[in-house]
């Protein structure tokens, strides 16, 4: 059986463990960027919190990227199947990369 000064500790220890676990997944948010590759070069980055338009030129044509309230989707691409386009909102919590082949580009989350 535990002692009530044992079951403190414990509580302790819980509480501060949760508030780290809060406290880094605040700051990892703010230590990540955007990366929109062509090939193997970095042609764009973004902050994910900072709202805006970017296109971008891959091989096929132009590929725009919306980001809004911490989200970022391909809202138009010139390629024959669009996929890139119908994968949605991404966000960081998501970590999915989103790839559009013919194109040749890549949006990927990376550490600043």
């Amino acid at each position: 059986m535990l002692k009530k000064k044992e079951i403190w500790i414990l509580v302790g220890l819980v509480v501060v463990s949760l508030l780290g676990v809060l406290l880094f997944s605040n700051s990892s948010k703010s230590s990540v960027v955007v990366s929109i590759l062509h090939g193997d070069e970095v042609v764009q980055t973004f902050d994910p919190q900072v709202d805006g338009n970017y296109v971008v030129q891959g091989d096929y044509g132009t590929l725009e990227v919306e980001v809004r309230n911490g989200k970022w989707h391909v809202i138009h691409e010139q390629c024959p199947n669009h996929i890139c386009s119908k994968m949605g909102w991404v966000s960081v919590e998501d970590m999915v990369p989103i790839t559009c082949l013919p194109n040749n580009v890549i949006i990927l989350v990376e550490e600043k």
